[in-house]
């Protein structure tokens, strides 16, 4: 695809529209037994030379401490030779290996290899007593695998035993190498394609990666050596494939998942991933060509989702993303030098320098021209990735983030001793970042505090029930038990992005259980959407209910924003007057309000809202590590809308404008009082409808089945959709996005599901038909008893379909 037809998809398909991928195409039915000419063979034998000149052995280390205690065990044991290959002795070992016995294994075979190596002779002969005693008794292939997720294990042992490698003879070299490739499973890179597809895991990638490497690579019989490379080739393609949801890692939309949903946090298994992806460039070991570009286009969307910066430094996403790090694990796990190395790696499989496309990215990101021939690129848009669910909006140096968890993908992680107070992380949020630091965020910036003096009850954009004891808003009241935050039964959450503009929604039941009740049940419920467009966003909210047997001093609120005030932040303004710290302000709903923040965001809320609530000033709030860990003070900044105590059909609606001035919110306020800049047409339970007068564009987010709509041409729904539309200004031509954001799961296995496609159908007033040249859409139009066009078209993993109508 050229550059400019893939910039042409940005602002509506997160930047990452490359293709369908299709799941089955990299190595399908794989088999490294593939005969090879007699000229293949030696242009990887000239390579796999080249693979063991630069990429050499690691080497053994150890302390003299270590060295006498290993050189002691050797002789407790009285080990003797029966023959080259065969040792004797008092094995200490029962039928099966334990953890602790396999790491002193691998241990005792690094020290005796570091003892051989520096001082030889009687040191040699123990240290290959000792392994070929190993081999004798296949002690490490009785040895109990690792969990990839057991990162110092996982690393370290087989890292141990193949420091020895550089010590051996060839033929203990391939006996160990055999022994290490069976503790690690390695025979899952001879899967074929779909059998990868559902064995892939981000801990085994990141872990695992490097000690499979050096066993192919080093494996001193060359045809065996060339198999195991070329399947370690197929293995790093295979697991770029879009696995079912649940699965690790990559997913359509670019997102990549781990603990069985969407996490940034995880995803440094990218950069072992892209590192030995770079190590078989330019060699015919190199990965696909659809496996480089499923793999840049999830660097992409990880990038996407974060502020830019000239380096590595103050690359973050928003919170609701941080999984069970709060304000701490916010940051880009993939360096600039490997994207450099991604680059690379495309030019190298597309037979080209370099790809321009994702170096015009990396211009873009690190706001360099280091790429001088990329074309130039704007990534101002829309973006929807609704397999977190999530929308990006990003403008100039800002970025707007929207979220809501689901019945599969869960909004806050809580672990021991970590994000204890996590409930609310990403509880229909809209949170508004910055670049420059998480301080011009308003977010907490300082990492040793673990963001006490945050009031955990109020993430920027969420609906929440208010707790008074922070001991409640702990799982199960104590600082140990975890828990998922997901919805009990709603699947409708995520965004549809299109040109210029995009729309988010969610509809959300709060689930209080995680196995067992974690919490009181508040039963809290609502439907909210968010319209964004020329650098605005509008935010809508109905059905707000909460109920339970929980204290009346517990407030169900709509949360404006919450700023940490810091040296980097400005005024507090309120209807043009500037806020002193140490207030409190209370605008009751007859008249309206506009505010500026201390991070440059302004806030518009019009006539009839419930209560608004305005504070400034300091507050002592527990950390994310829990109760035990004492308390902070933050002075804040925050306002919300007090919908009351167990409040039944609240709404509210307001208008947010990043990076704004007084002048320009005050100007912007008065144009929306007068109806000039967005129109609520319809917000209802089911149904919220917001029209953009500048463009005429009207959005729809339509919760449930709909019919008898006039807001527009679009008249009807058969099923829960997000639609956009624009009449062009003769009214003849027409042209729409729709998407269903649910995915509608369906259980594969415990924690494993698949999605399931929806049959759309909406209704449109008149006679329309495609306009000539628009036929990429698989859609089909019929004429109804009424005289109207009834659009149907299948859609399926949460991606958009955009069509142009005449009459």
């Amino acid at each position: 695809m050229k550059l400019k037809n893939w910039i042409g998809l940005l602002p509506f398909c997160v930047g990452i529209c490359l293709s369908p991928y299709t799941m089955g195409n990299v190595h399908t039915n794989y088999s490294a037994q593939t005969e090879m000419s007699v000229s293949d063979v030696e242009v990887k034998k000239k390579e796999l030379k080249e693979f063991r000149k630069k990429y050499k052995l690691p080497a053994p280390k150890a302390n003299q401490r270590e060295i006498d205690a290993a050189l002691m065990q050797v002789q407790l044991w009285q080990l003797e030779r029966y023959d080259e290959k065969t040792v004797t002795g008092v094995s200490p070992f029962k039928e099966k290996v334990t953890l602790q016995q396999g790491r002193d294994i691998a241990k005792t075979v690094r020290v005796l290899a570091f003892a051989a190596e520096r001082d030889g002779g009687d040191a040699e002969e123990s240290f290959n007593l000792y392994l070929d005693f190993l081999f004798t008794e296949k002690v490490i292939e009785r040895m109990p695998k690792y969990k990839y997720s057991n990162y110092n294990d996982v690393r370290r042992v087989p890292a141990d035993f193949l420091s020895a490698l550089s010590v051996c003879d060839d033929v203990r070299k391939s006996r160990l190498i055999a022994a290490v490739w069976n503790l690690l499973e390695a025979d899952r890179l001879y899967l074929s394609a779909e059998e990868l597809r559902l064995k892939v895991n981000s801990d085994y990638i990141y872990n695992v990666l490097p000690h499979l490497f050096i066993c192919a690579v080093h494996n001193p019989n060359d045809e065996q050596a060339i198999k195991d490379l070329t399947a370690f080739s197929h293995f790093l393609s295979g697991c770029t494939q879009y696995s079912p949801s649940g699965y690790d890692i990559l997913k359509p939309d670019g997102t990549g998942f781990h603990h069985n949903t969407h996490y940034n946090g995880y995803m440094y298994s990218y950069r072992t991933w892209v590192e030995y992806m770079g190590r078989l460039k330019g060699t015919s070991f190199r990965i696909e060509k659809e496996a480089y570009q499923r793999m840049s286009k999830a660097v992409v969307s990880i990038y996407l989702m974060a502020v830019r910066s000239e380096s590595d430094k103050d690359r973050y996403f928003a919170n609701s993303m941080a999984g069970r790090h709060p304000f701490t694990g916010l940051g880009i796990n993939f360096s600039r030098q490997l994207f450099e190395t991604l680059i690379e790696v495309g030019g190298d499989v597309l037979g080209i320098p370099y790809d321009q496309e994702l170096a015009s990215y990396y211009n873009y990101f690190y706001k360099t021209k280091k790429y001088k021939d990329a074309p130039e690129l704007k990534a101002d848009g829309f973006y929807q990735f609704n397999f977190s669910p999530a929308g990006v909006y990003r403008q100039g140096n800002w970025l707007a983030v929207m979220r809501c968890p689901t019945t599969n993908f869960w909004g806050g992680e809580i672990y021991n001793k970590t994000n204890r107070f996590g409930r609310y992380q990403s509880h229909g949020t809209l949170e508004i970042l910055y670049e420059g630091g998480l301080a011009k965020c308003g977010y907490p910036a300082d990492k040793e505090k673990k963001s006490a003096g945050w009031d955990w009850n109020m993430m920027p954009g969420s609906t929440t029930v208010h707790y008074t004891d922070w001991k409640e808003m702990t799982p199960n009241k104590n600082d140990a038990d975890r828990f998922d935050q997901k919805s009990t039964t709603t699947n409708f959450a995520g965004a549809l992005a299109w040109k210029d503009c995009g729309l988010f929604a969610a509809a959300f039941d709060q689930d209080d259980r995680w196995g067992s009740r974690r919490f009181e049940p508040t039963n809290l419920s609502f439907c909210k959407s968010v319209f964004a467009v020329d650098g605005m966003l509008y935010s809508l909210g109905t059905d707000i209910e909460a109920k339970g047997d929980y204290s009346d001093e517990w407030i169900t609120a709509t949360n404006l924003f919450q700023s940490i005030v810091s040296k980097e932040s400005g005024d507090m303004t309120v209807n043009g007057q500037i806020m002193k710290a140490g207030k409190e302000q209370i605008i009751e709903p007859q008249i309206a309000a506009w505010m500026v923040t201390p991070t440059t965001t302004g806030y518009f809320v019009p006539k009839g809202h419930d209560r608004l609530v305005i504070k400034y000033g300091e507050q002592t709030t527990p950390s994310s590590a829990g109760m035990a860990a004492g308390m902070g003070k933050e002075t804040a900044a925050k306002a919300y809308l007090h919908h009351g105590v167990k409040p039944e059909k609240k709404s509210y609606q307001f208008m947010v404008v990043p990076g704004t001035t007084s002048e320009r919110m005050k100007e912007l306020a008065k144009k929306q009082e007068q109806e000039k800049l967005f129109k609520v047409i319809t917000a209802q339970d089911s149904v919220h409808i917001v029209k953009y007068l500048p463009t005429s564009t009207i959005a729809y987010a339509l919760f449930a089945p709909v019919s008898n709509l006039s807001a527009g041409v679009v008249c009807a729904s058969k099923t829960e959709l997000l639609v956009m539309e624009r009449l062009d200004k003769s009214e003849s031509g027409l042209e729409l996005a729709l998407c269903n954001p649910n995915l509608r799961p369906k259980t594969i296995s415990k924690n494993n599901w698949r999605t399931t496609p929806t049959q759309a159908s909406i209704e449109l007033k008149g006679k329309w038909t495609v306009k000539s040249g628009d036929e990429s859409q698989k859609i089909t139009l019929e004429e109804n008893a009424a005289g109207n066009t009834v659009l149907k078209t299948v859609l399926s993993q949460g991606m958009p379909v955009y069509v142009s109508l005449v009459k």
